[in-house]
């Protein structure tokens, strides 16, 4: 009895669990068949709102602007040639000077004035006795070797005249042009030492304007030419006094130089100078924030029907804040000059601000 009511539980068993992997097989097989795709939630991109600017083809003259310091536009080291001690100083820093005024005096300047005095009367008493003997030869009074040597006389004195004149020279500082001494290193008693830079002489009736500009500012220059130099926000009219034709071979620079006469202006005051390039024709002027830079291509954005085109455009020249492009770009053409990097191509936008 109790085999045959095992047996019995047995059989339950095992057609529960037939019924089990049954159940289990339909129903992996209906969520097969029946199975709903999963639904695609696209986010649409929002809206941004841009600048732009509408393209205008020109012809334009760009114009650079190159900065530096107010110079004097002479200037002058000066220095003794010889050893010895200061006896005297003439002038002081920040004090005006003529033309040849002196400025230090030696203790020697004594000593080589009476030689230079005596050499110089020697030699004008030799050309007077030149000039007597000159009448008696022409007289037949007098063999002509006695006037050879009277001639012959006068020469070498001379010479020592003008040898003396040099030496007294160098016992003394004197002005190389009119203007203002800036400096003064030795005072009375100090001992001098040859070709030691002992003052500086400059002349501010005029001053200078030292820049260095590329070549294409140099082909449009000429000598004397007004160039516009703008100093503390005024604008001052100065002219070109000279520019180098052949660049630096280090920077491939042109050093040039502008001069102007302004009582208002002084050394070392910051200057800038406005220079005109070359008319470029048929060319857009856009601002330097509307250029896109992707790996080394140059790209605007235009808006079309509410939305972007990416172009890619030539940078020919900047100037200012301004970029000179031309390319894949018309004239009429509505442009976005602002927060470029965060656009992309086919993005819809909406136009917030439209600049001039």
């Amino acid at each position: 009895m109790n085999n045959l009511k095992n047996f019995i539980n047995k059989a339950s068993q095992g057609v529960l669990s037939l019924i089990v992997l049954v159940l289990f097989i339909f129903a992996s097989v209906a969520l097969l068949i029946f199975n709903p795709e999963t639904e695609v939630i696209i986010k649409k991109q929002p809206l941004v709102f841009v600048n732009t600017i509408t393209l205008e083809i020109q012809d334009i003259a760009p114009t650079v602007e190159y900065t530096g310091r107010l110079e004097p536009s002479k200037k002058a080291e000066l220095k003794f040639e010889m050893n010895g001690k200061v006896s005297k100083r003439l002038v002081e820093p920040g004090q005006f000077v003529k033309l040849g005024e002196k400025i230090l005096i030696l203790e020697e300047y004594y000593i080589y004035k009476k030689l230079f005095d005596l050499a110089k009367k020697n030699y004008q008493l030799q050309t007077k006795e030149v000039e007597r003997m000159e009448v008696l030869d022409k007289k037949s009074l007098l063999s002509r070797s006695q006037y050879d040597k009277t001639v012959q006389k006068q020469i070498e004195l001379e010479s020592y005249m003008y040898k003396a004149e040099q030496d007294f020279n160098k016992t003394f500082l004197k002005a190389k042009f009119s203007g203002v001494i800036n400096e003064i290193s030795l005072d009375e008693g100090d001992a001098v030492t040859p070709n030691i830079v002992i003052a500086n002489l400059i002349d501010i009736s005029s001053l200078d304007l030292y820049v260095e500009v590329r070549r294409d500012v140099v082909d449009n220059l000429q000598l004397n030419m007004p160039v516009e130099v703008k100093v503390n926000g005024v604008t001052f009219l100065g002219k070109l006094a000279s520019f180098q034709t052949s660049p630096n071979l280090e920077t491939y620079t042109h050093l040039l130089r502008v001069r102007l006469k302004e009582k208002k202006l002084s050394t070392g005051m910051t200057a800038t100078a406005k220079f005109t390039l070359s008319k470029i024709n048929n060319i857009f002027a856009v601002p330097v924030s509307s250029v896109l830079n992707d790996n080394n291509k140059k790209s605007v954005f235009i808006v079309l029907n509410r939305k972007l085109q990416k172009r890619e455009v030539n940078i020919v020249t900047r100037f200012d804040d301004r970029y000179l492009i031309n390319g894949n770009i018309k004239n009429g053409e509505i442009m976005v000059v602002t927060d470029v990097s965060s656009l992309s191509d086919d993005q819809e936008v909406l136009i917030s601000k439209k600049q001039n």
